[in-house]
């Protein structure tokens, strides 16, 4: 997960590991319902029932490009929402696009990035420098 600011420094080095790995790489992204499981395997959760938290969730993958293009068409989000904890995490069953919530950012980082390496990489994801550079640096590092 990206929690400092981004510098030239930091898209040249995310270049640089992307051009190393990029094309070792194979698509391996799986789908909604099974970060789903994945999620409800190996965290001990609540459910979370929040209207409001289910919106956000659904708002940041229909307004983001990439996030959007995940969606088969004419589908929409399938949100799941749940709580680790003061961790607020939802998944979209769907797209397998997920958001990790927490006024304690060092709460979120490891579950972020977790879901972030289980779900993988697809091909549309293999071609962003900056995805392929986070994870590698979460697999290889």
């Amino acid at each position: 997960m990206i929690t400092s600011e981004v510098t030239p420094e930091t898209l040249e080095e995310w270049k640089r590991i992307s051009g190393l790995h990029r094309f070792k790489l194979s698509p391996n992204r799986k789908k909604g319902i099974e970060v789903d499981d994945y999620f409800r395997n190996k965290y001990t959760y609540q459910r979370f029932d929040s209207p409001r938290f289910k919106n956000v969730v659904e708002h940041n993958i229909v307004e983001n490009e990439h996030s959007r293009r995940k969606l088969p068409k004419r589908m929409k989000p399938d949100i799941h929402t749940y709580r680790v904890g003061d961790v607020l995490v939802g998944i979209d069953t769907v797209s397998g696009e997920f958001c990790v919530e927490c006024e304690d950012i060092e709460k979120v980082i490891p579950v972020y990035d977790d879901l972030f390496v289980y779900r993988g990489l697809d091909e549309d994801d293999l071609k962003n420098y900056v995805l392929v550079a986070e994870y590698v640096k979460l697999t290889q590092g």
